[in-house]
């Protein structure tokens, strides 16, 4: 059966995306929703380096409702505007569309905020629909491979689930400077991530989806925030870091599980040498078992010279759109990876 699919939103990720819609055998592109004035009334065709469908990208949430498609593949501003898309979220669920979020905000909602989780779980309930928040880190790496790797561990006593990048590359002052902290003194209170609570809310949802995945209960959960400060003035892409100032950081939890401990952390930086002991194992994903046997598991995206940034946009769309068959066979309700059968990927 055919399964009619909109597109919301057309970023980097989500032109990633509706191109794989629109190739996918069993999937029927119903529409596109964009927030560029100058996209709408193209054709998703034209949006997606594709031949043109005869379907034209709308702005308007009513449209898409009543489109009455399936599912909504939902990668909105997700951590830029995070009320309304909570809000778009729940109307399309209660009037009875399933949805795939992406969005760090999106893949436990209990953990990252027990009131929207309540409010999702009700737009479910009340329109008979199936919601799932996935990504890549948070979303994937944690909650889908960490538990599976668990099938080689005699015991364990710490599970460390890591992103390591260098943002030398990225462009964005506000991010980097005001929002994260680079190029501020170590110990000042301005940037809005200086808040160990703010900056490491996402990685609370990792921590408990691998440990529901596990059996195990939290008992507390500490957030963190690290900071190393550069020696040199450093130039990068988003502008000077000054001598002094922070020029790399780790942003985490660690969750006290009993007899394990959960460790889900961000770690960046603006040069190798800043704080070599955080960089030396090179940027990409890594898993760490403190145990019988200690292993480490490694993941890095674009082993070809692509950039990681763009690989990784590809990845969580195609995470995204993999999970299709598993949302539109389960029951009703708020989904985690924890709660779903480990699903393959169509390469064809």
């Amino acid at each position: 059966m055919t399964v009619r699919v909109v597109q919301w939103a057309t970023g980097a990720t989500g032109r990633a995306a509706l191109r794989a819609v629109i190739d996918a055998p069993g999937l029927e592109l119903a529409g596109v929703r964009v927030y560029d004035p100058q996209k709408v009334g193209v054709d998703a065709g034209d949006l997606a380096g594709r031949p043109e469908t005869g379907v034209v990208a709308t702005d308007s949430k009513d449209k898409v409702l009543a489109l009455a498609p399936d599912v909504v593949l939902y990668m909105g501003r997700v951590e830029s505007s995070p009320g309304g898309c909570f809000t778009d979220v729940t109307d399309l669920l209660a009037a009875g569309v399933d949805v795939i979020a992406t969005g760090s905000s999106f893949i436990d909602t209990r953990a990252f905020d027990p009131a929207r989780h309540e409010a999702i779980a009700a737009a479910c309930a009340a329109g008979g629909a199936t919601f799932l928040g996935v990504g890549l880190f948070p979303g994937f790496w944690g909650e889908a491979i960490a538990p599976l790797l668990t099938r080689l561990a005699f015991g364990c006593d710490r599970i460390i689930v890591r992103e390591s990048l260098s943002y030398a590359g990225y462009p964005s002052a506000r991010l980097l400077f005001d929002g994260m902290g680079y190029g501020h003194p170590p110990g000042s209170a301005a940037p809005a991530l200086s808040d160990p609570r703010r900056g490491s809310s996402p990685f609370a949802s990792t921590a408990a989806i691998l440990a529901k995945a596990l059996g195990l209960q939290i008992a507390s959960i500490e957030p963190y925030r690290e900071v190393a400060v550069t020696s040199r003035e450093l130039t990068v892409a988003a502008g000077v870091i000054p001598a002094a100032t922070v020029g790399a950081m780790k942003l985490g939890v660690r969750a006290d599980c009993g007899d394990v401990a959960i460790v889900v952390e961000h770690v960046t930086w603006m040069a190798d040498d800043v704080e070599p002991a955080w960089s030396q194992a090179g940027q990409g994903y890594h898993i760490e078992f403190d145990g019988a046997p200690t292993l480490r598991c490694s993941l890095k995206l674009g082993i070809k010279g692509e950039d990681h940034t763009e690989m990784g946009c590809l990845a969580t769309a195609m995470h995204a759109v993999h999970a299709i068959p598993v949302v539109r066979a389960a029951a009703a309700g708020v989904l985690d990876l924890a709660d779903v059968q480990t699903f393959t990927g169509r390469l064809t």
